[in-house]
């Protein structure tokens, strides 16, 4: 009988009923971020994990949200906004605006300033095709029979991009790898001369020299793409419900001490190549806000 009641006894201290809260339970209510293990934007592996673009800004704002218990889950983004219509506490840390998106999610003041998709060329081959312009319009580029184009299987490159790429055999034209592996093949036949051109965007240079560890046999540059706006601002999202507006408005709090200042502004500069940089430090204190000067 002994034993029954020793029994009985550990069922009761590990049921729900009889177990206590421990005295130093976190009873902060809980901030899921829905983060995309796209890299550079968070990064997981390798040397720099945790120090992705987006990383950068999310842990900023864990620590000056302390009120939170901030909890990180991988998620595609379309998982991310269904949550986030459904008015889950699930806040999206880099979203993009759309009047659709604006229906369900409160938008946090912008932090930050994304470049767009651009064509990647060589630094040499920039100087002798193209400069002095920093642009060059989507359809005469794709036309070029004497550039050699690189493309990711299955890649959408934006709507008007993917119909340009069906027309007059320029898909058949170009090397198209798996995606799986697409993007980092593709650097490296740009490095090696095997292709001439890839459609990507301008930090790319960057994560593959301080991530991969790749070897940087050739600088390479971006064209902007006349087509499309040179830069859009992030924001981070929450659901349209009292919750999303209270993280809201702490998240601003912060974003509005960052935006004035050079350490802001910098943690996107780092990524970008010599065509899109003093682009983009024009266009911060322009879409974002004029920095103050020491």
């Amino acid at each position: 009988m002994r034993w029954l009641c020793t029994i009985g006894l550990l069922v009761m201290m590990g049921s729900p009923v009889a177990q206590e809260t421990p005295p130093d339970a976190d009873t902060r209510p809980v901030l899921r971020w829905a983060v995309m293990p796209y890299p550079p934007l968070h990064i997981r592996e390798g040397p720099m994990a945790g120090k992705g673009i987006v990383d950068s800004y999310l842990h900023l704002v864990m620590a000056a949200t302390p009120q939170y218990r901030h909890v990180r889950e991988e998620m595609t983004p379309a998982r991310a906004w269904q949550l986030i219509r459904s008015g889950d506490n699930v806040c999206h840390p880099a979203a993009l605006y759309t009047p659709e998106r604006a229906e369900y999610t409160l938008f946090s003041e912008s932090p930050a300033l994304f470049p767009s998709l651009a064509f990647m060329v060589r630094l040499e081959d920039y100087r002798t095709m193209f400069a002095p312009e920093q642009s060059v319009a989507a359809q005469d580029m794709l036309a070029r029979t004497d550039m050699r184009l690189g493309l990711v299987a299955d890649r959408s490159y934006y709507v008007f991009i993917d119909e340009l790429l069906k027309e007059g055999a320029v898909y058949q034209r170009a090397s198209v790898l798996s995606s799986l592996h697409g993007p980092l093949s593709l650097y490296r036949m740009l490095q090696s001369g095997r292709i001439d051109y890839m459609i990507e965007y301008p930090w790319i240079n960057r994560y593959m020299v301080n991530t991969i560890r790749a070897p940087e046999q050739h600088e390479l540059v971006a064209l902007s793409i006349k087509e499309l706006p040179q830069f859009a601002k992030g924001y981070m999202a929450c659901p349209k419900t009292p919750w999303g507006a209270q993280v809201v408005a702490a998240v601003n709090r912060w974003v509005n001490e960052q935006k004035p200042t050079e350490t802001n502004r910098q943690r996107m500069a780092v990524w970008l190549d010599r065509n899109t940089l003093p682009r983009y430090m024009r266009a911060y204190e322009e879409m974002i806000a004029p920095v103050t000067r020491p």
